[in-house]
């Protein structure tokens, strides 16, 4: 056991140096774009993907779909960007900015640099995406970005063997209220949301995050359950870092589940 919870305390600290930015590893492997690539159009990455984020202090879900996104005619780095965020029932409509500050290739020519999660390239960037102030409990997110890219025959897709929390095909900001004092830290990624005290989800092993259970009420168990043992299990105590048996973690009938999967495949954007 000892072994085994050494081993577990090895791989976090290399998740954790990976989350500082690049580890000093993938630093050595990339290499700025040059003009050519950073003329490419990169919409197809973000264009028709719904990411799941936490909002404010107590983590309450919000998810964000990227419904429009087109290169400025002026500009290779400003993209303009429609979609639509949903916190609990409540939809808005949003419209903004994302602007790409460096885009890093992998130098495939590095003997060392073949690991198969580290991608092809790297963008990093900034946005600013306004709610229709029209609406309700609206307002302004604004942050940075980090979209992992592959190449493929049909043009560039995102890298989703980084889930999100580890800053990684992340959105992480900050969101204010148009109408009153009222903000706070905001994030988004493609399944795995980067919370600001790291209390919401966190790495179990190779295959599965943990997810935090007295988070379930704020937006979270239906999504929760409709991915419960792919690649989410949910402990009895998640702040234990003892090794865990089937009997530590929670269960859930299989009328919830199939419930929350339903929940989950409803299409709130349209």
């Amino acid at each position: 056991m000892y072994l085994y919870v050494e081993t577990m305390k090895t791989f976090l600290q290399i998740l954790f140096l990976l989350s500082l930015n690049l580890s000093l590893f993938a630093q050595d492997c990339y290499t700025e774009a040059t003009q050519e690539n950073i003329k490419s159009d990169y919409c197809q990455l973000w264009q028709e993907r719904t990411f799941q984020g936490t909002i404010g202090e107590d983590n309450q879900r919000i998810e964000i779909r990227f419904v429009e996104i087109a290169k400025d005619s002026e500009s290779h780095f400003k993209y303009h960007v429609k979609g639509k965020s949903r916190v609990k029932n409540h939809v808005c409509n949003f419209q903004g900015t994302m602007l790409i500050d460096q885009i890093m290739l992998l130098d495939e020519e590095r003997r060392d640099c073949n690991e198969p999660d580290l991608s092809e390239g790297i963008i990093y960037g900034t946005y600013v995406l306004n709610e229709s102030p029209d609406e309700n409990h609206a307002g302004q997110f604004t942050g940075d970005f980090k979209s992992m890219f592959d190449q493929s025959p049909y043009g560039f897709k995102l890298n989703t063997a980084w889930f999100g929390q580890d800053g990684f095909n992340s959105f992480m900001g900050t969101w204010e209220s148009y109408i009153n004092t009222d903000s706070g830290y905001c994030a988004w990624s493609l399944q795995i949301p980067p919370s600001k005290k790291e209390n919401l989800f966190k790495h179990y092993d190779e295959e599965f995050y943990l997810f935090n259970s007295k988070y379930l009420n704020k937006g979270w168990k239906t999504y929760v359950l409709a991915n419960l043992n792919t690649f989410l299990k949910v402990p009895k105590n998640f702040e234990t870092n003892e090794t865990r048996s089937e009997s530590d973690f929670m269960e859930f009938s299989e009328d919830e589940i199939s419930k929350a999967v339903e929940a989950e495949n409803i299409v709130w954007w349209n």
